[in-house]
């Protein structure tokens, strides 16, 4: 008959076993959700606690307390390099370490952010990279004090953030990351400003009530409709005239803004949703705010609707859907309704 400290001795070695066989194949498995390469960067002076927080931030750690065992194991927490680190699809975690063991790219990052993105693909895009976790990213965007720091109100820098191309180097900061593309919009608006002159500005204001924030708005709806650059003045004139009516806007793009639709294509569910305070299809007038990153061109029409006396009646617009990316302008609903007909075959 086996006594009970026997049992417990047994017991003790069979979880062992057990929880031996469990690390041995976790070490040796894909990473859970690495379905494509990850990005990850660990700036200068950061511990071994410190990387193992950037691998969390990228979502390549799922067992923490196993990854820091078998860090020591392979003698990997004391030789970790700063460094860009690229890593493959369905790596283990012993591969991941491997990886880590044997340092990483020094060179800097490049972050192309075209015209349009929003923040929720901007920080997709971020996270990508390795140049910032997605969620600090949007939580910082969305701080109060920190948009306060730059005389932004509503619900977020949607709008400043210049698309652009940019360098920078390994573990920069998520604020010196937004710094930096919010100060190349501030040039940029700044020297269209300069280029307009006082009077321009105090013209859209007298005539529509439009502020600066307005004006950016009013931007990203056309950087969000427009694909020809010929287009966007016409787009714009479009907008002016239906604010002026006043007609509702409804334009399809701010219908899937906001974080969990930013994936969607528009459909009447969300446009016509009541609680959607974005949707230009229920609110009048503009939206809140930005709807995306407005490049210097959306910027540029938003200052300078077309003047041309053919365009000043137009109320609409369809996507001709013929490849060109240009769009079907009507005066008239009947013939909006053709166009989209012609185009679309309803």
């Amino acid at each position: 008959m086996i006594g009970p400290v026997a049992g417990l001795m047994a017991l003790g070695v069979i979880l062992a076993s057990v929880l031996g066989v469990h690390y041995t194949r976790w070490a040796s498995s894909p990473i859970p959700g690495l379905a494509e390469e990850r990005v990850v960067v660990i700036p200068q002076g950061v511990g071994f606690g410190g990387v193992m927080e950037r691998l969390e931030d990228a979502h390549l750690i799922s067992r923490p307390w196993y990854f820091r065992a078998l860090a020591r194991q392979e003698g990997v927490d004391r030789r970790v390099q700063p460094g860009t680190y690229r890593v493959p699809a369905r790596t283990s975690p012993r591969g991941l370490l491997a990886l880590l063991g044997g340092g990483g790219e020094d060179d800097q990052v490049r972050l192309v952010v075209p015209e349009g993105f929003n923040i929720f693909q901007l920080a997709d895009r971020l996270e990508a990279l390795g140049l910032a976790n997605r969620e600090r990213f949007l939580a910082r965007v969305r701080d109060p004090e920190l948009m306060a720091r730059y005389g932004v109100t509503g619900d977020s820098l949607e709008g400043h953030l210049f698309p652009d191309t940019y360098l920078f180097r390994q573990g920069t900061s998520v604020d010196d990351l937004i710094d930096r593309m919010i100060q190349r919009h501030r040039e940029i608006w700044a020297a269209l400003l300069q280029e307009a002159g006082p009077g321009r500005l105090q013209a859209l204001q007298a005539t529509h009530g439009l502020s600066e924030r307005d004006l950016l708005t009013l931007a990203s709806l056309i950087e969000r409709e427009a694909i020809v650059d010929a287009e966007r003045p016409i787009i714009a004139r479009v907008f002016y005239n239906r604010l002026a009516r006043p007609m509702r806007l409804q334009t399809d793009p701010t219908c899937v803004y906001s974080e969990a639709r930013y994936l969607e294509k528009p459909h009447p569910r969300s446009c016509k949703d009541p609680a959607n305070r974005y949707s230009t299809y229920v609110i009048d007038g503009l939206p809140p705010g930005p709807i995306a990153n407005p490049g210097r061109a959306s910027l540029r029409a938003a200052l300078w609707p077309s003047e041309r006396p053919v365009h000043k009646n137009l109320y609409y617009f369809v996507a001709r859907n013929d490849g060109t990316g240009r769009h079907a302008f009507s005066a008239s609903y009947e013939d909006h309704l053709k166009a989209t007909k012609e185009a679309f075959g309803k």
